[in-house]
């Protein structure tokens, strides 16, 4: 499996961990909903910043959902 891959499939696991949508993680986390698709399916390969900012959004997510 490709490093884009598994990338891509970690965070649509934590996404939906986190019951996020697409479009709320893109909104969340600044960036065109076609982005995170293109992470999610493999197709772009993120640089780390884009990693940091998806994590970053799921993190909040699930941190108000403990609160």
């Amino acid at each position: 499996m490709k490093v884009e891959s598994r990338i891509g499939s970690s965070i649509a696991a934590l996404r939906h961990h986190a019951r996020l949508t697409e479009a709320e993680l893109a909104r969340l986390a600044g960036m065109p909903v076609s982005t995170v698709l293109g992470i999610e399916l493999g197709t772009i390969e993120p640089p780390p910043v884009l990693v940091g900012r998806l994590t970053a959004a799921i993190a909040s997510r699930l941190r108000d959902e403990l609160a």
